[in-house]
């Protein structure tokens, strides 16, 4: 389990009890290593209130902890005599001679003395096996043989005790004395190592996200959404982050949706601007050209009046066609759903069709690999898609006569595909997503207003979309364009069941 998924309360009480539990805990290792050097060493009652309260005056105080360092330095021996010989320094300081053997070699004598008289006079005077102490009016005898190292030292010298004090093993006094300083150091230590850790840690995980979730709530302030916020595990504050970004996005996805509604706004005032002011240019043309009297006969008059007319009928198409696109866009058009088959379908409208768009100049075939293809749709509506396209197909023929297929196949098993592909001139392949924009035409002077807003694909979109279905556009090999359709199918009388028949 990751430590950023345990809760900000629960990890704050968990760092206070280690912060607690650690000092807790080496005071009783502490405490038992005391009672039991008390209680299993050979040390007698009056030899431990000796240890833990010293005499405070005279050298006593000083010997005893020189004696208690070269018996740790004895046992630490690897071959270099520094340490020992700092330590003899001192004794010898304290008048005090000094002997270290190993293994009947001599390490260090103190000056002009016998080291081998020396040790002989420690163990005569100090009888005794591994660490023994005489410590009289006579002064002090001490040897010491280290258990790990082999190392001997004796020491001799005419410092009194006060107290007077026979034979003492030293052995569990050291043992206890060094425990206790080695357990009461390593408790503050680690103490104040865990502390600054569990402190480090605690701001790391919660100091440095609020940080950067307030430098993020300063950049969203001044505009800035680009700057992700990072959230790693799962505790208060990574929930938090996670939240801050959820927002970041969604508030980034808002303002690219106002920028391309704002653009689509502009092109759209642009594109009307445009289409209506060149019709309308057309008409006082030619009203004027009937003021003028330039319309001086009978044709020309009625050749003015009809192109007026034209001119007119092809303004309120214009004007059509963008309400009911800007109806689509507010979501305020009516659907009369209906499960209709779209192989019957389609075969009864170019059936029925054909020769009127044959006088204009196009032949429609129509082909179906599917028997039956049930879709949801609105009649008059996907009629317009229909009819849109197949517009687009007369106006772009390239030649007086044009060719359309229509065909109707199988995308899977729960949809139908509808193609219709026509050999005119059509488009460069970086125009093909752009030909459902609003007011799109691949002329881009929009020099030819009579040959189509650019509006009829952007309608025809929104009633795929409305119908769950897609429609893009492809080129047609080896010219021409092919837009195509993929709607959902279903069973007659069902919502869910989906039928195809091949």
């Amino acid at each position: 389990m990751n430590l950023r998924d345990i809760p900000i309360g629960k990890r704050l009480l968990l760092s206070n009890f280690v912060m607690i539990a650690i000092p807790v805990a080496f005071t009783l290792v502490v405490s038992i290593a005391i009672f039991l050097g008390l209680h299993f060493g050979n040390i007698n009652r009056a030899a431990a209130i000796s240890f833990l309260w010293p005499e405070s005056n005279g050298p006593t105080l000083s010997v005893q902890f020189e004696l208690s360092r070269l018996c740790v330095r004895a046992d630490w021996y690897t071959g270099g005599m520094g340490r020992l010989m700092q330590t003899s320094d001192h004794l010898e300081d304290q008048g005090l001679t000094v002997a270290i053997s190993q293994k009947g070699q001599i390490l260090y004598a103190t000056e002009h003395t016998d080291p081998w008289a020396t040790i002989g006079e420690a163990y005569r005077r100090s009888p005794g096996s591994g660490a023994a102490l005489n410590w009289s009016d006579e002064g002090i005898a001490f040897h010491y043989t280290s258990p790990e190292t082999g190392v001997a030292v004796a020491v001799i010298g005419p410092v009194q005790l006060r107290k007077h004090g026979g034979i003492w093993d030293l052995s569990s006094k050291n043992i206890v004395k060094v425990a206790f300083v080695v357990l009461a150091i390593l408790a503050v230590l680690v103490t104040i190592a865990v502390g600054l850790f569990l402190a480090r840690l605690l701001a790391r995980q919660i100091v440095r996200p609020v940080e950067e979730m307030r430098n993020i709530a300063e950049d969203i302030s001044r505009g800035n959404l680009d700057h992700p916020v990072v959230a790693e595990g799962n505790d208060e504050i990574s929930q938090t982050c996670r939240a801050f970004e959820t927002m970041r996005r969604e508030l980034k996805a808002s303002r690219e949706m106002r920028d391309a509604y704002d653009k689509n706004r502009k092109e759209l005032i642009a594109g009307i601007s445009h289409d209506l002011a060149t019709p309308l240019t057309r008409i006082e043309g030619y009203a004027s050209g009937l003021k003028d009297g330039i319309a001086d006969t009978a044709e020309k008059r009625r050749h003015y009046l009809a192109m007026i007319l034209d001119t007119s009928r092809m303004m309120t198409r214009l004007v059509r066609t963008l309400f009911l696109f800007s109806k689509f866009d507010l979501g305020q058009v009516e659907f009369c759903w209906e499960n209709v088959d779209l192989c019957g379908y389609l075969e009864d409208y170019t059936s029925e069709q054909a020769e009127h768009f044959r006088r204009q100049g196009l032949d429609i075939s129509y082909t179906a690999s599917v028997d039956t293809a049930v879709v949801s749709m609105d009649r008059t509506h996907f009629q317009r898609v229909v009819e849109n396209i197949i517009g687009n197909s007369v106006k772009y023929k390239d030649g007086d006569e044009g060719h359309l297929t229509i065909s109707l196949d199988a995308a899977g098993d729960d949809a139908v595909r509808l193609t219709f592909a026509d050999d005119g001139r059509g488009v460069g392949e970086d125009d093909l997503p752009k030909l459902f924009d609003s007011f799109y035409r691949t002329d881009k002077a929009r020099s030819n207003v009579a040959k189509g807003s650019g509006l009829g694909l952007a309608v025809a979109k929104q009633i795929i979309d409305e119908m769950k279905g897609k429609i893009w556009a492809e080129q047609t090999q080896p010219k021409g364009l092919t837009i195509c359709i993929e709607l959902p199918i279903r069973k007659e009388g069902t919502d869910d069941e989906i039928h195809i028949d091949h």
